[in-house]
């Protein structure tokens, strides 16, 4: 830390006549993701292989994993990488033969964009996309919508020296938004602008509903200098990329499954926040131990954990972050609702029974991510002292959108959860009810065994 910064506990980060104040509110950030290299832990290897996909020719690149893996932090790495930050590149165990200097953009996808097309046009008309780079303005025209798998846009000039081909003709013209895009790419490329190319990284791929077209666009765009890195919850390439197959040679160098993180990961991260704290708060091995056990690879959870731990040893007046204390920031993490999509899903898989809970966390603690049930049925049964096949009942519950599907089966006799990021919480938490809560328990039309 350089001798210009200092601590606060407040809950602000600020600057003070000229002196930065790190907050220990947000030494862990678990609500956003990381983009201050000082906080980015690991992935060493993810790095390496950015670093060569964007070095190498014709390369598209895919950033794909569970949820809360840290996904969009190895994303924001690459904008600052592909920018030609020295201290990312300084990161790398061999630095690129070439300087970089490509025109970055971060896109996140949200609900509105449902289709190929209307990335593109978000890209096109968002200001912080494509739009101040291009020579004219593009909206979306009146009463038009995808038809055939096409947008129809209004493409208005904006005049100035610098012309597309797409709008030499005519002031104000209507068209395809695919059309519009390729020129518009073009058109950046021939200026000048980026002289590595054009990188346009889009995260949370996965929420478009109809990724349709979107090879097609990689195919076509890569020759011309333009990279696509398209970051997403997927276990495959093919989840994400549902045409994989015609742009499989463009991805081999670039596709990036990003793996849980290692117990050495994990507790860089919280080495990283000690030193950002000067010290002044530590972990103990044990709390370092739970956490890493609770997080099973999840980034998401050490930020979470860590931070509520911090700042309840802070609250305490102590200064050593025990697994008792850590322990405790879990239960009012629950509480509190801190982790409220995950909390949201446990309470409507729960319902109103312990019964359910209990087989939801049964299926949790299994470290596997196919869950063989025969032998756990027997266990669980055992436990609650009731039926085999009652225990299968409560699996169909948890399988259904009733109880919101958090378990899917697989083949026969496994099932999995369909979000590994709500497994580790559902093992982590603790249990809401006790034993004799079981009001709606109701029979669901679902496969059981």
């Amino acid at each position: 830390m350089s001798e210009d910064s200092r601590i606060v506990e407040g809950p602000l980060a600020a600057k003070e006549e000229g002196v930065a104040l790190i907050s220990a509110v947000n030494v862990f950030t678990p609500a956003t993701e990381v983009q201050d290299l000082e906080r980015f832990a690991g992935r060493e290897e993810e790095l390496q292989t950015l670093g060569r996909a964007l070095e190498s020719e014709g390369v598209q690149i895919a950033i794909y994993g569970n949820r809360g893996i840290g996904k969009s932090s190895l994303a924001r790495l690459l904008e600052r990488m592909a920018s030609g930050d020295v201290q990312v590149l300084d990161r790398l165990r061999a630095r690129p033969g070439v300087d970089f200097d490509f025109l970055t953009v971060f896109f996140r996808c949200d609900d509105s964009v449902t289709t190929i097309p209307r990335l593109l046009l978000r890209l096109l008309s968002d200001e912080d996309a494509l739009a101040p780079w291009v020579p004219f303005r593009v909206v979306k025209r009146e009463g038009g919508d995808e038809t055939s798998g096409k947008l129809d846009v209004k493409v208005i000039s904006l005049g100035g020296s610098t012309k597309s081909s797409i709008t030499e003709a005519a002031q104000e013209m209507e068209t395809d938004v695919v059309s519009v895009f390729n020129n518009a790419l073009r058109t950046i490329r021939e200026s000048g602008a980026a002289k590595s190319g054009v990188l346009l990284i889009i995260d949370e791929v996965d929420r478009i509903k109809d990724r349709t077209g979107l090879a097609s666009l990689l195919k076509t765009l890569g020759p011309q200098g333009v990279t696509f890195a398209l970051v997403g919850v997927a276990t495959t390439i093919q989840e994400l990329i549902t045409e994989h197959e015609s742009v499989a040679r463009q991805l081999t160098d670039g596709a990036v499954l990003v793996p849980p993180m290692s117990e050495k990961e994990m507790n860089e991260i919280i080495d990283r926040a000690e030193a950002l704290l000067e010290h002044r708060y530590r972990f103990d091995p044990e709390a370092r131990a739970w956490i890493a056990r609770i997080a099973r690879g999840h980034p998401f959870y050490v930020h979470l954990v860590g931070k509520h731990s911090l700042l309840k040893t802070i609250d305490l007046r102590q200064t050593v972050v025990t697994k008792q204390i850590a322990e405790q920031a879990l239960r009012e993490i629950a509480l509190k609702g801190s982790a409220p999509v995950q909390e949201a899903s446990y309470k409507t898989a729960i319902g109103h029974s312990h019964t359910r809970e209990y087989v939801l966390k049964a299926f949790a603690e299994v470290a596997d991510d196919e869950i063989h049930t025969t032998e756990l049925y027997a266990g669980i049964a055992k436990s609650l002292g009731t039926d085999v096949n009652a225990i299968s009942v409560y699996v169909g519950h948890l399988a259904s959108d009733k109880f919101g599907a958090v378990l899917a089966r697989s083949r026969e006799r496994y099932y999995r959860f369909r979000d590994s990021l709500f497994k580790a919480y559902a093992a982590a938490r603790p249990y809401q009810l006790k034993p004799g809560d079981d009001q709606d328990d109701v029979e669901v039309d679902e496969p059981v065994e």
